[in-house]
């Protein structure tokens, strides 16, 4: 490695520092905004909805069924006059009898010489409300939490729309990331629902999603039975996967919906050792595939640039080039070029060394239960822990909407390559290689693993009942009827109809029936072998990607053919 000779910045302090003061006056016009709710419910002021003139306030679930009383109070300055809820004075404890989260309550109220009505609903979910004018481009926001009548926290924040394609013109369920500031601008750390304590956290929407909860269910379940990489002997705490928590959003005064309120993939989550600046060495490394390429599946690497964000199909994570210029890419780089070039006996006696082989077989597994084709190489991250002393690469996964029968669409809704049946895949050319060359008898520590993760974590009790668990979340606290609402028929979901009972019921038919086809699968696989690769084009017609598209006699790369598996050249 060239020695590094710069700590590079992108903007001057002093500069960074003009900017975020400036952001901040944006704060004292923010809360001059008139707010709807000019009352309090126990000192907490509720979040109201324009669209449907609605109040929603978080409770304890320990209400749920029960009656609840409350005390009603005017905000300070209200112009509101005889107000009633529930068709009663607040002169006297409001009494809301047996709560339930589809319920609402009326609210009457003399304002600007005319009367007003209004609802009130309650949730046990915490609710989130943001201010501010968001785009693609970091600009300031308020970001208040609600939590059960807890006392509103109220934070600053930068925050602008995440993703790519899910900020499209015909889109309108916004992921965002949020990064939390103090009154001077300056990055502040903040920690939510037993959660890590950081300012960098991501509201992630479900945008296609016809159950919303998706990509927060399968990081679970990943966190709850991944092997742990192979530095974990040192660092103990360390996810692979975000974790996240349900959250009502709120955007100025409308509602917006069920999210998962999360934690980002970095390289704080993956505990990577830091950039030393006093020795100007770099330790830990991320990188992102975020398209598809020969490099996305681990085949005929690109020379890369290190002064560059992305090189081939990756894209630079840690460390960026804002804090250090240039950065590296070549352990990644390197393990790719091994895995492509490297001779069968070089492969088998030294591929352990680039890739940590056990959190492998649990990504492979991983995928193929769930399904989720959209990360068979794209989307995934890969990390190494101190590239000083250790070259192994380790997967991290995140994006996992595209899960249990989900498609990155819903035009059409449920494809084939989404269906219980879909082909089992193998991921990146590292799988093809593992099983081609059985090394360190992978194929039967493949097959071993599949047959003990489906006595616990992949049994069909558990799954499905961890699905159950988040429905039974956000059916109770009344969230579906209020999503159901608020997004059915946008372009977002291909203007179709959101029903999640329904969906509820396809996830764990799906479920059942892909369990019942892995099982016939690892059991042909380990009796047989499944796996070949050719170098002339194939006869056969019908033949698809690892993701289940169809392609024609012309196309070049991994090709599922009849269950079985060829690398096209």
């Amino acid at each position: 490695m060239n020695k590094r000779t710069v700590n590079n910045r992108t903007s001057h302090p002093n500069a960074q520092h003009t900017v975020k003061r400036l952001m901040l006056i944006g704060l004292g016009l923010l809360l001059c905004i008139c707010t709807y709710a000019q009352f309090c419910i126990n000192g907490i002021e509720p979040c109201f909805d324009q669209r449907t003139r609605s109040f929603l306030v978080s409770i304890p679930k320990s209400y749920w069924g029960r009656d609840f009383q409350a005390t009603i109070t005017l905000s300070k300055n209200s112009a509101w006059k005889q107000l009633t809820v529930n068709n009663q004075s607040i002169a006297q404890p409001v009494v809301f009898q047996l709560i339930q989260g589809n319920k609402s309550y009326p609210i009457s109220v003399e304002f600007d010489g005319k009367i007003n009505h209004y609802t009130l609903s309650f949730t046990f979910l915490p609710i989130l409300h943001l201010s501010g004018d968001f785009n693609t481009n970091y600009s300031f926001g308020v970001v208040e939490l609600m939590d059960q009548l807890q006392a509103t926290q109220v934070m600053n924040a930068e925050i602008k729309w995440r993703g790519g394609s899910t900020n499209g013109p015909t889109k309108h369920k916004r992921n965002y990331k949020i990064k939390f500031i103090d009154e001077q601008g300056e990055k502040k750390n903040y920690s939510f629902f037993l959660l890590r304590k950081d300012n960098n956290w991501i509201l992630d929407a479900g945008q296609v999603d016809m159950f919303r909860l998706r990509n927060l269910i399968a990081g679970k379940i990943w966190n709850d039975f991944a092997t742990k990489p192979y530095y974990s002997v040192v660092e103990s705490d360390v996810y692979t996967a975000s974790r996240g928590e349900v959250v009502e959003l709120f955007l100025n005064d409308r509602y917006d919906g069920i999210y998962n309120f999360c934690e980002p993939i970095d390289r704080k989550q993956l505990k990577l050792r830091k950039y030393n600046e006093t020795s100007l060495q770099i330790h830990g490394g991320l990188w992102k595939a975020t398209g598809w390429g020969y490099a996305t599946f681990w085949n005929n690497p690109k020379q890369y640039d290190n002064s560059l964000p992305t090189w081939d199909v990756f894209e630079l994570k840690y460390p960026k080039l804002d804090e250090v210029c240039p950065s590296d890419y070549s352990t990644l780089y390197n393990a790719i070029k091994f895995v492509y070039s490297s001779s069968p006996s070089e492969f088998s006696d030294h591929i352990a060394e680039y890739i940590d082989i056990p959190v492998f077989i649990d990504y492979y597994l991983f995928l193929n239960v769930l399904n989720a084709f959209d990360l068979s190489a794209k989307n995934v991250y890969w990390a190494v822990y101190d590239k000083q002393n250790h070259k192994t690469i380790t997967p991290a996964l995140w994006d996992m909407d595209c899960t249990v029968g989900q498609n990155y669409t819903n035009n059409p809704l449920h494809p084939d390559y989404v269906a219980w049946n879909a082909n089992p895949f193998v991921p990146t050319y590292i799988g093809t290689r593992l099983l081609e060359l059985n090394t360190d008898n992978f194929k039967n520590k493949l097959t071993n693993r599949y047959i003990q993760l489906r006595k616990g974590v992949f049994s069909y009790n558990n799954l499905a009942n961890i699905y159950r668990h988040y429905y039974d979340l956000i059916h109770d606290s009344g969230a579906t009827t209020r999503e159901e609402e608020r997004w059915s028929g946008d372009s977002d979901i291909s203007f179709l109809t959101l029903n999640f009972e329904e969906e509820l019921y396809y996830i764990l038919d799906w479920l059942k029936h892909r369990l019942d086809f892995l099982d016939q699968y690892f059991a042909d696989q380990y009796e047989m072998g499944i796996y070949a690769s050719i170098n002339d084009k194939c006869t056969i017609n019908d033949k698809y990607t690892i993701s289940g598209i169809k392609v024609d006699g012309l196309y070049k790369g991994i090709t599922i053919i009849e269950g079985k598996k060829y690398l096209m050249k």
